[in-house]
Protein backbone atom coordinates (compact mmCIF):
# COMPACT_ATOMS: atom_id res chain seq x y z
CA UNK A 1 0.00 0.00 0.00
CA UNK A 2 2.98 2.29 0.51
CA UNK A 3 3.84 2.09 -3.19
CA UNK A 4 0.30 1.74 -4.54
CA UNK A 5 -1.85 4.13 -2.53
CA UNK A 6 -4.29 4.15 -5.43
CA UNK A 7 -5.28 0.60 -4.45
CA UNK A 8 -6.63 1.67 -1.05
CA UNK A 9 -10.40 1.03 -0.91
CA UNK A 10 -12.63 4.12 -0.79
CA UNK A 11 -13.92 5.13 2.63
CA UNK A 12 -17.68 4.68 2.34
CA UNK A 13 -20.26 5.38 5.06
CA UNK A 14 -20.04 1.88 6.52
CA UNK A 15 -16.23 1.93 6.70
CA UNK A 16 -16.26 5.42 8.17
CA UNK A 17 -18.60 4.12 10.87
CA UNK A 18 -15.97 1.56 11.88
CA UNK A 19 -13.32 4.28 12.06
CA UNK A 20 -15.63 6.53 14.09
CA UNK A 21 -16.52 3.73 16.50
CA UNK A 22 -12.84 2.97 17.06
CA UNK A 23 -12.09 6.63 17.73
CA UNK A 24 -14.97 6.86 20.23
CA UNK A 25 -13.76 3.78 22.07
CA UNK A 26 -10.20 5.15 22.19
CA UNK A 27 -11.41 8.48 23.56
CA UNK A 28 -13.66 6.87 26.16
CA UNK A 29 -10.89 4.55 27.34
CA UNK A 30 -8.82 7.59 28.24
CA UNK A 31 -11.31 8.21 31.07
CA UNK A 32 -9.68 5.24 32.80
CA UNK A 33 -6.63 7.48 33.32
CA UNK A 34 -7.94 11.00 34.04
CA UNK A 35 -4.43 12.41 34.60
CA UNK A 36 -3.26 11.55 31.11
CA UNK A 37 -1.66 13.96 28.64
CA UNK A 38 -2.67 13.82 24.97
CA UNK A 39 -0.02 13.92 22.25
CA UNK A 40 -1.41 15.54 19.12
CA UNK A 41 -0.48 14.83 15.55
CA UNK A 42 1.28 12.09 13.62
CA UNK A 43 4.76 11.26 12.39
CA UNK A 44 7.98 12.91 13.43
CA UNK A 45 6.31 15.98 14.95
CA UNK A 46 4.21 13.71 17.21
CA UNK A 47 7.36 11.80 18.20
CA UNK A 48 9.03 15.07 19.17
CA UNK A 49 5.99 16.09 21.23
CA UNK A 50 6.01 12.68 22.93
CA UNK A 51 9.65 13.07 23.94
CA UNK A 52 8.99 16.60 25.16
CA UNK A 53 6.07 15.42 27.30
CA UNK A 54 8.18 12.65 28.84
CA UNK A 55 11.09 14.99 29.48
CA UNK A 56 8.63 17.37 31.17
CA UNK A 57 7.61 14.66 33.63
CA UNK A 58 4.39 13.30 32.11
CA UNK A 59 3.64 9.82 33.45
CA UNK A 60 0.49 9.01 31.44
CA UNK A 61 0.44 9.62 27.70
CA UNK A 62 -2.40 9.28 25.20
CA UNK A 63 -1.51 8.50 21.56
CA UNK A 64 2.30 8.66 22.05
CA UNK A 65 4.49 8.22 18.98
CA UNK A 66 8.01 6.77 18.84
CA UNK A 67 10.55 6.69 16.02
CA UNK A 68 13.76 4.71 15.73
CA UNK A 69 16.14 4.23 12.84
CA UNK A 70 13.88 1.70 11.10
CA UNK A 71 10.67 1.55 13.14
CA UNK A 72 7.82 3.74 14.27
CA UNK A 73 4.71 3.13 16.33
CA UNK A 74 1.81 5.06 17.77
CA UNK A 75 0.27 3.65 20.93
CA UNK A 76 -2.99 4.30 22.74
CA UNK A 77 -2.07 4.71 26.40
CA UNK A 78 1.35 4.62 28.05
CA UNK A 79 1.63 4.64 31.85
CA UNK A 80 4.85 5.04 33.82
CA UNK A 81 5.19 2.46 36.58
CA UNK A 82 8.34 3.17 38.57
CA UNK A 83 11.23 3.05 36.11
CA UNK A 84 9.32 1.25 33.36
CA UNK A 85 6.44 2.05 31.03
CA UNK A 86 3.34 -0.10 30.82
CA UNK A 87 1.55 -0.31 27.46
CA UNK A 88 -2.24 -0.22 27.31
CA UNK A 89 -3.59 -0.93 23.83
CA UNK A 90 -7.28 -0.12 23.36
CA UNK A 91 -9.38 -2.36 21.13
CA UNK A 92 -13.03 -2.01 20.23
CA UNK A 93 -13.48 -5.80 20.21
CA UNK A 94 -15.06 -7.70 23.11
CA UNK A 95 -12.12 -10.03 23.67
CA UNK A 96 -8.38 -10.23 23.12
CA UNK A 97 -7.14 -11.66 19.83
CA UNK A 98 -3.71 -12.95 18.85
CA UNK A 99 -3.16 -9.98 16.55
CA UNK A 100 -3.64 -7.69 19.56
CA UNK A 101 -0.83 -9.49 21.35
CA UNK A 102 1.35 -9.09 18.26
CA UNK A 103 0.44 -5.40 18.15
CA UNK A 104 1.64 -4.69 21.69
CA UNK A 105 4.69 -6.91 21.17
CA UNK A 106 5.73 -4.72 18.25
CA UNK A 107 5.14 -1.59 20.34
CA UNK A 108 7.40 -3.08 23.03
CA UNK A 109 10.16 -3.62 20.46
CA UNK A 110 9.78 -0.09 19.11
CA UNK A 111 9.83 1.54 22.56
CA UNK A 112 12.84 -0.47 23.66
CA UNK A 113 14.68 0.44 20.43
CA UNK A 114 13.86 4.06 21.23
CA UNK A 115 15.56 3.70 24.62
CA UNK A 116 12.60 3.18 26.96
CA UNK A 117 12.21 0.25 29.33
CA UNK A 118 8.86 -1.53 29.04
CA UNK A 119 7.15 -3.32 31.92
CA UNK A 120 3.77 -4.91 31.32
CA UNK A 121 1.48 -4.89 28.32
CA UNK A 122 -2.30 -4.78 28.56
CA UNK A 123 -5.24 -5.01 26.18
CA UNK A 124 -8.18 -2.77 27.04
CA UNK A 125 -11.31 -4.12 25.37
CA UNK A 126 -15.07 -3.79 25.60
CA UNK A 127 -16.87 -5.74 28.34
CA UNK A 128 -19.82 -7.25 26.49
CA UNK A 129 -21.55 -8.15 29.77
CA UNK A 130 -22.02 -4.50 30.64
CA UNK A 131 -25.56 -3.07 30.42
CA UNK A 132 -25.99 0.66 30.58
CA UNK A 133 -28.10 2.12 33.35
CA UNK A 134 -27.48 5.84 33.70
CA UNK A 135 -24.06 7.42 33.27
CA UNK A 136 -21.39 5.06 31.95
CA UNK A 137 -18.58 4.03 34.29
CA UNK A 138 -15.50 3.36 32.10
CA UNK A 139 -14.26 0.79 34.63
CA UNK A 140 -17.42 -1.23 34.00
CA UNK A 141 -17.54 -0.66 30.24
CA UNK A 142 -13.97 -1.88 29.72
CA UNK A 143 -12.06 -5.03 30.68
CA UNK A 144 -8.28 -4.79 31.12
CA UNK A 145 -6.34 -7.96 30.32
CA UNK A 146 -2.67 -8.51 31.11
CA UNK A 147 -1.06 -10.05 28.00
CA UNK A 148 2.56 -9.48 28.95
CA UNK A 149 3.49 -13.15 28.76
CA UNK A 150 1.67 -13.68 25.48
CA UNK A 151 3.22 -10.58 23.90
CA UNK A 152 6.74 -11.57 24.97
CA UNK A 153 6.22 -14.94 23.27
CA UNK A 154 5.82 -13.11 19.94
CA UNK A 155 8.86 -10.83 20.25
CA UNK A 156 11.47 -13.14 18.75
CA UNK A 157 9.34 -13.95 15.69
CA UNK A 158 8.48 -10.30 15.10
CA UNK A 159 12.15 -9.32 15.28
CA UNK A 160 12.88 -12.01 12.72
CA UNK A 161 10.19 -10.71 10.35
CA UNK A 162 10.99 -6.99 10.65
CA UNK A 163 13.86 -7.06 8.09
CA UNK A 164 11.58 -8.89 5.63
CA UNK A 165 8.80 -6.34 6.19
CA UNK A 166 11.25 -3.48 5.62
CA UNK A 167 12.23 -5.04 2.29
CA UNK A 168 8.56 -5.23 1.27
CA UNK A 169 8.14 -1.50 1.85
CA UNK A 170 10.83 -0.94 -0.76
CA UNK A 171 9.09 -2.95 -3.48
CA UNK A 172 8.56 -0.91 -6.62
CA UNK A 173 5.20 -0.33 -8.29
CA UNK A 174 6.25 -2.58 -11.16
CA UNK A 175 4.56 -6.00 -10.91
CA UNK A 176 6.92 -8.90 -10.60
CA UNK A 177 7.34 -12.52 -9.64
CA UNK A 178 7.82 -11.59 -6.00
CA UNK A 179 4.21 -10.37 -5.70
CA UNK A 180 2.84 -13.61 -7.09
CA UNK A 181 5.13 -16.04 -5.30
CA UNK A 182 4.73 -14.38 -1.89
CA UNK A 183 0.92 -14.44 -1.85
CA UNK A 184 -0.16 -16.49 1.16
CA UNK A 185 -3.90 -16.59 0.47
CA UNK A 186 -4.58 -16.39 -3.29
CA UNK A 187 -8.25 -17.30 -2.81
CA UNK A 188 -8.94 -14.08 -0.89
CA UNK A 189 -6.32 -11.55 -1.96
CA UNK A 190 -8.16 -8.80 -3.84
CA UNK A 191 -5.00 -7.11 -5.07
CA UNK A 192 -3.55 -9.93 -7.18
CA UNK A 193 -5.55 -8.93 -10.23
CA UNK A 194 -3.80 -5.56 -10.12
CA UNK A 195 -0.54 -7.33 -10.96
CA UNK A 196 -1.19 -10.58 -12.82
CA UNK A 197 -2.85 -9.12 -15.97
CA UNK A 198 0.29 -7.06 -16.52
CA UNK A 199 2.60 -10.09 -16.52
CA UNK A 200 3.37 -11.51 -19.93
CA UNK A 201 2.71 -15.16 -20.73
CA UNK A 202 6.35 -16.22 -20.60
CA UNK A 203 6.77 -14.62 -17.20
CA UNK A 204 3.73 -16.40 -15.78
CA UNK A 205 4.92 -19.68 -17.29
CA UNK A 206 8.16 -19.35 -15.40
CA UNK A 207 6.47 -18.40 -12.12
CA UNK A 208 3.90 -21.20 -12.31
CA UNK A 209 6.55 -23.90 -12.10
CA UNK A 210 7.82 -22.39 -8.85
CA UNK A 211 4.48 -22.04 -7.08
CA UNK A 212 3.28 -24.44 -4.42
CA UNK A 213 0.52 -26.78 -5.67
CA UNK A 214 -2.25 -25.24 -3.57
CA UNK A 215 -1.39 -21.71 -4.65
CA UNK A 216 -1.16 -22.65 -8.31
CA UNK A 217 -4.58 -24.34 -8.13
CA UNK A 218 -6.02 -21.23 -6.50
CA UNK A 219 -4.72 -18.98 -9.30
CA UNK A 220 -6.07 -21.34 -11.96
CA UNK A 221 -9.48 -21.70 -10.32
CA UNK A 222 -9.82 -17.92 -10.06
CA UNK A 223 -8.84 -17.54 -13.71
CA UNK A 224 -5.85 -15.37 -12.85
CA UNK A 225 -3.51 -17.78 -14.64
CA UNK A 226 -4.61 -19.65 -17.75
CA UNK A 227 -3.89 -23.40 -18.17
CA UNK A 228 -1.91 -22.57 -21.31
CA UNK A 229 0.50 -20.59 -19.13
CA UNK A 230 1.39 -23.62 -16.99
CA UNK A 231 3.92 -26.29 -18.00
CA UNK A 232 1.86 -29.30 -19.30
CA UNK A 233 3.52 -31.82 -17.00
CA UNK A 234 2.87 -29.58 -14.00
CA UNK A 235 -0.76 -29.04 -15.02
CA UNK A 236 -1.25 -32.78 -15.33
CA UNK A 237 0.23 -33.39 -11.91
CA UNK A 238 -2.39 -31.16 -10.26
CA UNK A 239 -5.15 -33.70 -10.88
CA UNK A 240 -8.80 -32.70 -11.08
CA UNK A 241 -9.81 -29.20 -10.01
CA UNK A 242 -12.46 -26.63 -10.96
CA UNK A 243 -11.68 -24.21 -13.75
CA UNK A 244 -13.93 -21.19 -14.40
CA UNK A 245 -16.26 -21.71 -17.36
CA UNK A 246 -18.24 -18.64 -18.35
CA UNK A 247 -20.14 -20.60 -21.01
CA UNK A 248 -21.42 -23.16 -18.55
CA UNK A 249 -25.21 -23.19 -18.19
CA UNK A 250 -26.48 -22.50 -14.66
CA UNK A 251 -27.59 -25.48 -12.65
CA UNK A 252 -31.16 -25.09 -11.37
CA UNK A 253 -32.87 -27.63 -9.15
CA UNK A 254 -36.41 -27.04 -7.84
CA UNK A 255 -38.25 -29.25 -5.35
CA UNK A 256 -41.84 -28.23 -6.07
CA UNK A 257 -43.38 -30.44 -3.41
CA UNK A 258 -41.12 -29.06 -0.70
CA UNK A 259 -41.86 -25.46 -1.71
CA UNK A 260 -45.59 -26.21 -1.81
CA UNK A 261 -45.36 -27.75 1.64
CA UNK A 262 -43.50 -24.74 3.06
CA UNK A 263 -45.76 -22.09 1.53
CA UNK A 264 -49.00 -23.91 2.41
CA UNK A 265 -48.22 -23.27 6.08
CA UNK A 266 -48.54 -19.50 5.61
CA UNK A 267 -51.65 -17.66 6.75
CA UNK A 268 -52.89 -14.46 5.15
CA UNK A 269 -52.39 -11.59 5.57
CA UNK A 270 -48.67 -11.92 4.93
CA UNK A 271 -46.42 -9.32 6.56
CA UNK A 272 -43.07 -9.09 4.78
CA UNK A 273 -40.95 -7.60 7.51
CA UNK A 274 -37.40 -6.22 7.88
CA UNK A 275 -35.52 -4.24 10.55
CA UNK A 276 -32.56 -1.91 10.16
CA UNK A 277 -30.41 -1.58 13.26
CA UNK A 278 -27.54 0.39 14.73
CA UNK A 279 -25.05 -1.38 17.01
CA UNK A 280 -22.55 1.05 18.60
CA UNK A 281 -19.70 -0.12 20.80
CA UNK A 282 -20.65 2.33 23.54
CA UNK A 283 -24.36 1.90 24.37
CA UNK A 284 -26.12 5.27 23.94
CA UNK A 285 -29.34 4.36 25.77
CA UNK A 286 -30.25 2.60 29.02
CA UNK A 287 -30.96 -1.11 28.77
CA UNK A 288 -28.49 -1.77 25.94
CA UNK A 289 -25.13 -3.55 26.11
CA UNK A 290 -22.09 -2.84 23.90
CA UNK A 291 -22.84 -3.63 20.26
CA UNK A 292 -26.46 -4.26 21.18
CA UNK A 293 -28.71 -4.06 18.12
CA UNK A 294 -30.95 -0.98 18.23
CA UNK A 295 -33.82 -1.25 15.72
CA UNK A 296 -34.53 2.22 14.38
CA UNK A 297 -36.41 1.37 11.19
CA UNK A 298 -38.67 -1.22 9.65
CA UNK A 299 -40.38 -1.83 6.34
CA UNK A 300 -43.60 -3.82 6.11
CA UNK A 301 -45.18 -4.98 2.87
CA UNK A 302 -48.61 -6.51 3.41
CA UNK A 303 -50.35 -8.98 1.13
CA UNK A 304 -53.85 -9.83 2.34
CA UNK A 305 -54.60 -12.48 -0.29
CA UNK A 306 -52.60 -14.30 -3.00
CA UNK A 307 -53.45 -11.92 -5.82
CA UNK A 308 -54.38 -8.96 -3.66
CA UNK A 309 -53.08 -5.42 -3.87
CA UNK A 310 -49.72 -4.98 -2.18
CA UNK A 311 -49.70 -2.49 0.72
CA UNK A 312 -46.65 -0.83 2.24
CA UNK A 313 -46.10 0.86 5.60
CA UNK A 314 -42.85 1.82 7.28
CA UNK A 315 -41.21 3.38 10.32
CA UNK A 316 -38.05 5.43 10.72
CA UNK A 317 -37.03 7.11 13.98
CA UNK A 318 -35.75 10.62 13.36
CA UNK A 319 -34.59 11.63 16.85
CA UNK A 320 -31.53 10.39 18.73
CA UNK A 321 -33.25 8.56 21.57
CA UNK A 322 -34.24 4.95 22.19
CA UNK A 323 -36.58 4.20 19.27
CA UNK A 324 -38.06 1.09 20.92
CA UNK A 325 -41.27 2.55 22.46
CA UNK A 326 -42.29 4.46 19.32
CA UNK A 327 -41.35 1.54 17.06
CA UNK A 328 -43.37 -0.94 19.14
CA UNK A 329 -46.42 1.28 19.23
CA UNK A 330 -46.27 1.94 15.48
CA UNK A 331 -45.74 -1.71 14.56
CA UNK A 332 -48.68 -2.76 16.71
CA UNK A 333 -50.85 -0.28 14.83
CA UNK A 334 -49.66 -1.59 11.47
CA UNK A 335 -50.37 -5.28 12.14
CA UNK A 336 -53.21 -7.53 13.23
CA UNK A 337 -53.72 -10.56 15.43
CA UNK A 338 -53.67 -13.04 12.52
CA UNK A 339 -51.38 -13.66 9.57
CA UNK A 340 -47.78 -14.72 9.01
CA UNK A 341 -44.71 -12.50 9.39
CA UNK A 342 -42.11 -13.25 6.70
CA UNK A 343 -38.45 -12.31 6.99
CA UNK A 344 -35.24 -13.31 5.26
CA UNK A 345 -33.11 -14.92 7.96
CA UNK A 346 -35.87 -14.50 10.52
CA UNK A 347 -33.59 -15.28 13.47
CA UNK A 348 -32.38 -11.69 13.30
CA UNK A 349 -35.87 -10.16 13.52
CA UNK A 350 -36.92 -12.72 16.16
CA UNK A 351 -33.93 -11.78 18.35
CA UNK A 352 -34.72 -8.08 18.08
CA UNK A 353 -38.36 -8.78 18.96
CA UNK A 354 -37.33 -10.67 22.11
CA UNK A 355 -34.97 -7.89 23.14
CA UNK A 356 -37.60 -5.18 22.70
CA UNK A 357 -40.05 -7.29 24.72
CA UNK A 358 -37.49 -7.60 27.51
CA UNK A 359 -36.87 -3.84 27.59
CA UNK A 360 -40.58 -3.01 27.27
CA UNK A 361 -42.57 -5.60 29.25
CA UNK A 362 -45.85 -4.01 28.19
CA UNK A 363 -45.09 -5.19 24.62
CA UNK A 364 -43.58 -8.58 25.52
CA UNK A 365 -46.70 -10.56 24.57
CA UNK A 366 -47.09 -8.64 21.31
CA UNK A 367 -43.55 -9.42 20.14
CA UNK A 368 -43.73 -13.00 21.38
CA UNK A 369 -46.86 -13.45 19.26
CA UNK A 370 -45.05 -12.06 16.20
CA UNK A 371 -42.25 -14.57 16.72
CA UNK A 372 -44.77 -17.40 16.99
CA UNK A 373 -46.08 -16.37 13.56
CA UNK A 374 -42.69 -15.87 11.87
CA UNK A 375 -41.65 -17.67 8.68
CA UNK A 376 -38.13 -17.59 7.27
CA UNK A 377 -38.34 -17.31 3.48
CA UNK A 378 -34.59 -17.82 3.20
CA UNK A 379 -34.95 -21.44 4.30
CA UNK A 380 -36.42 -22.42 0.94
CA UNK A 381 -33.02 -21.60 -0.56
CA UNK A 382 -30.91 -22.67 2.40
CA UNK A 383 -32.55 -26.08 2.69
CA UNK A 384 -32.02 -26.71 -1.01
CA UNK A 385 -35.65 -26.56 -2.14
CA UNK A 386 -34.66 -23.95 -4.74
CA UNK A 387 -31.09 -24.20 -5.99
CA UNK A 388 -29.46 -22.07 -8.66
CA UNK A 389 -25.72 -22.24 -9.23
CA UNK A 390 -25.74 -18.50 -9.89
CA UNK A 391 -26.42 -17.96 -6.18
CA UNK A 392 -22.79 -18.99 -5.70
CA UNK A 393 -23.75 -21.32 -2.87
CA UNK A 394 -25.13 -18.40 -0.87
CA UNK A 395 -28.61 -17.89 0.56
CA UNK A 396 -28.11 -14.13 0.96
CA UNK A 397 -30.92 -12.07 -0.50
CA UNK A 398 -28.25 -9.93 -2.22
CA UNK A 399 -27.21 -13.06 -4.15
CA UNK A 400 -30.67 -14.52 -4.73
CA UNK A 401 -32.51 -11.38 -5.86
CA UNK A 402 -30.42 -10.55 -8.98
CA UNK A 403 -30.93 -14.11 -10.25
CA UNK A 404 -34.62 -14.54 -9.47
CA UNK A 405 -35.78 -10.94 -9.94
CA UNK A 406 -33.22 -9.12 -12.10
CA UNK A 407 -35.65 -6.24 -12.57
CA UNK A 408 -35.04 -5.26 -8.94
CA UNK A 409 -31.59 -3.99 -8.06
CA UNK A 410 -29.86 -2.49 -5.04
CA UNK A 411 -27.33 -0.99 -7.45
CA UNK A 412 -29.88 1.66 -8.42
CA UNK A 413 -30.10 2.92 -4.83
CA UNK A 414 -27.88 5.41 -3.02
CA UNK A 415 -27.63 2.97 -0.09
CA UNK A 416 -26.67 -0.51 -1.33
CA UNK A 417 -26.24 -2.57 1.82
CA UNK A 418 -27.08 -2.83 5.50
CA UNK A 419 -23.78 -1.52 6.84
CA UNK A 420 -24.32 1.84 5.18
CA UNK A 421 -27.96 1.91 6.28
CA UNK A 422 -26.90 1.28 9.87
CA UNK A 423 -24.24 3.97 9.76
CA UNK A 424 -26.75 6.45 8.34
CA UNK A 425 -28.98 6.60 11.42
CA UNK A 426 -26.59 8.55 13.72
CA UNK A 427 -26.15 11.02 10.89
CA UNK A 428 -29.90 11.30 10.31
CA UNK A 429 -30.55 11.99 13.99
CA UNK A 430 -27.76 14.56 14.30
CA UNK A 431 -29.52 17.87 15.09
CA UNK A 432 -26.84 19.79 13.19
CA UNK A 433 -27.64 18.04 9.89
CA UNK A 434 -29.14 20.59 7.45
CA UNK A 435 -32.85 19.93 6.71
CA UNK A 436 -32.29 19.35 2.99
CA UNK A 437 -29.59 16.76 3.66
CA UNK A 438 -31.77 15.11 6.29
CA UNK A 439 -34.68 14.75 3.87
CA UNK A 440 -32.41 13.29 1.21
CA UNK A 441 -30.87 10.81 3.65
CA UNK A 442 -34.29 9.86 4.99
CA UNK A 443 -35.51 9.15 1.46
CA UNK A 444 -32.46 7.00 0.73
CA UNK A 445 -32.88 5.00 3.96
CA UNK A 446 -36.56 4.37 3.33
CA UNK A 447 -35.89 3.25 -0.24
CA UNK A 448 -33.25 0.76 0.86
CA UNK A 449 -35.28 -0.84 3.62
CA UNK A 450 -38.37 -0.82 1.40
CA UNK A 451 -36.53 -2.77 -1.28
CA UNK A 452 -35.56 -5.41 1.28
CA UNK A 453 -39.19 -6.29 1.89
CA UNK A 454 -40.31 -5.77 -1.72
CA UNK A 455 -37.56 -8.19 -2.74
CA UNK A 456 -39.07 -10.79 -0.40
CA UNK A 457 -42.51 -10.25 -1.92
CA UNK A 458 -41.23 -10.80 -5.46
CA UNK A 459 -39.13 -13.82 -4.51
CA UNK A 460 -42.15 -15.27 -2.70
CA UNK A 461 -44.21 -14.81 -5.88
CA UNK A 462 -41.51 -16.61 -7.90
CA UNK A 463 -41.57 -19.47 -5.43
CA UNK A 464 -45.35 -19.72 -5.79
CA UNK A 465 -45.03 -19.65 -9.56
CA UNK A 466 -42.48 -22.47 -9.82
CA UNK A 467 -44.47 -24.51 -7.30
CA UNK A 468 -47.64 -24.09 -9.39
CA UNK A 469 -49.50 -22.36 -6.56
Amino acid sequence: MKQRKDLAPPVDTALQRLFDEGNKVDAFAQKLFPEGVSVDGFGTSAAQKTKKAIDSGATILFQPTFFTKDLSCRGDILVKNGNVWDIYEVKSSTHTKEEHEIDVAFQRICLEDAGYQVGKTFIVHINNQYVRQGEIDPHELFAIEDVTEEALAHVAEIKRLIPEALKVTEWSTTPGALHLKSCRDPYKCEYLTCYIPELNDDHVYAIASELETDRLKAFLERGLIQPSQVPPDLLESLGAFNLPDKKKEPLVNIDKEAIQRELSSLQYPLYFFDYETWFPAIPPFDGFHPYGQIPFQYSLHILREPNGELEHVEFLAEEHRDPSPHLAETLKGHTGDTGTFISWNSRFEEARNREIGERLPQYADFFADINDRMFDLMQIVKQGHYVDSRFGGSASIKKVLPVMCPELSYADLTIHEGGTASASWPKLTDPTLPPTEKEKLKKDMLEYCGLDTLAMVEIYRKFREVADL
